[in-house]
């Protein structure tokens, strides 16, 4: 029993610093996206309907067993660089580790698989009775992690497509502008939306769009065969140009513009950012000054004792909430390659790092571009504030977030009409005259 005791606390204890150079890595922060899965909706004519699915538990949205193999494989290459380095135990521990997953059955089974990786596959160290029960039946080795997770709708940190109606109107608002509606009425995408809306049964236009580019991609991969058959009029040729339409409405929707698109008093783009991600980075950015103010904090603040602890916290989500993210720090069109959304299994990070030689926090930020490059690498140069360094000055993170904290609280701001707002030329007039009846009525 003591020996049991004595191998149990050396095994937590071997968790130490990992430097380079001057700079000791802090925190880890993660956002991955799920793995590979079956379509989340599709068109009315599709020959490959709900029922059609039946990996995962079957139905739309699920996560197959190519996803469920590609985190796994992910989180191997995660205990590689953060647990066989020394930063986080061999063994896993509560004290250490948080995944938040959005409410998808994809996305939390995703990160069971790549927790899964991570620290229950061929790993000597697991106790049986201590880290799994060592009973007949229950697979060696596995060491079942916590998920937490709160409900999609009201997922403002995870899910960019919470419910919204600002960021509804706002959207609304951008495709009335004179740059969409050029979009929207170029030839190209004209031709486009009518041949998908005469052959998928239902009218496709740049909003439901992605239904179609989606379900088609993974029918590809899963049924390519019988897909072709099938629909005679898909080609690979006809896929390929609403995948460039529907990368660039993607753009869009996350505020990025050719040019600084300003309607009704607001940055329609800054204000797309705002809601899509701006609360995925303030809560990052308050994690990172969190850590720092509580390492100077006393050893009894109950506020830092979780705090202090705490050196991986992962995301687990979607391909909106990467890219949601990238938009608001510059380099989203630079970092996911050739274009569109990151792919399955993508995964970005952001680690804290102390230089003790100035006694300063910085931050470098790393991805993960798919399951076939089996690298993570820094991407940190691209940011335009950091100078093309792989470490950069905390405050730069924090302007970021700055620049992109919502207004409000997300329940309260998500409910204020931007048609509405307050320094429009049409408010102020109505205000004014509204100030002119009182002052009549007065009199």
């Amino acid at each position: 029993m003591l020996l049991g005791l004595y191998v149990t606390v050396f095994l937590f204890q071997i968790a130490e610093s990992v430097r380079d150079g001057a700079m000791e890595l802090i925190l880890v922060q993660g956002i991955w996206r799920h793995g590979d899965r079956s379509p989340t909706k599709t068109f009315p004519t599709d020959p490959f309907q709900d029922g059609n699915w039946t990996f995962g538990g079957g139905g739309f949205g699920q996560l197959s067993p190519i996803g469920m193999k590609q985190h796994m494989n992910l989180g191997k290459l995660l205990r590689s660089t953060y647990v066989d380095s020394g930063f986080l135990a061999q063994r896993y521990s509560s004290k250490e580790i948080y995944i938040r997953s959005t409410d998808k059955n994809r996305t939390i089974i995703s990160a069971m698989s790549n927790l899964l990786g991570m620290y229950s596959t061929n790993n000597a160290a697991n106790i049986p009775g201590v880290d799994y029960p060592d009973e007949p039946g229950w697979p060696t080795g596995y060491v079942p992690v916590a998920i937490h997770t709160v409900d999609d709708d009201t997922d403002y940190i995870g899910n960019p497509d919470a419910v919204c109606p600002r960021q509804d109107k706002l959207w609304a608002m951008a495709k009335s502008s004179p740059e969409l509606q050029a979009f929207q009425n170029r030839t190209d995408v004209v031709a486009m939306l009518n041949q998908l809306s005469k052959n998928c049964g239902e009218k496709v236009d740049i909003d439901n769009l992605w239904v179609v580019q989606d379900a088609l991609m993974i029918e590809q991969l899963h049924a390519n065969s019988t897909l072709r058959q099938v629909n005679k009029w898909f080609t690979d040729d006809l896929y390929n140009q609403m995948t460039v339409i529907n990368d660039q409405v993607e753009l869009y929707q996350n505020g990025i513009f050719n040019s600084t698109l300003m309607m009704n008093g607001l940055n329609i783009g800054l204000e797309l950012q705002k809601l899509r991600g701006g609360s995925m980075i303030n809560d990052i950015n308050m994690h990172m000054n969190l850590k720092i103010a509580c390492m100077s904090a006393k050893a009894d603040d109950p506020k830092c004792k979780w705090v202090n602890g705490n050196k991986y916290y992962i995301y687990s989500a979607h391909d909106t909430t990467i890219y949601a993210f990238f938009s608001i720090l510059g380099i989203a069109e630079k970092v996911v390659k050739p274009r569109g959304y990151p792919l399955y299994s993508a995964a970005t990070f952001v680690e804290l790092w102390l230089n003790h030689t100035d006694n300063k926090p910085y931050f470098k930020l790393n991805y993960h571009a798919n399951d076939v490059n089996v690298t993570i690498y820094p991407i940190t140069t691209q940011l335009a504030d950091c100078n093309g360094k792989t470490y950069c000055s905390l405050d730069a993170f924090a302007k970021f977030a700055s620049m992109a904290k919502p207004d409000q609280p997300m329940d309260q701001w998500c409910n204020v009409d931007p048609t509405l707002n307050a320094g429009s030329t049409w408010t102020v007039f109505i205000t004014a005259i509204i100030a002119i009846s009182y002052a009549l009525l007065r009199n």
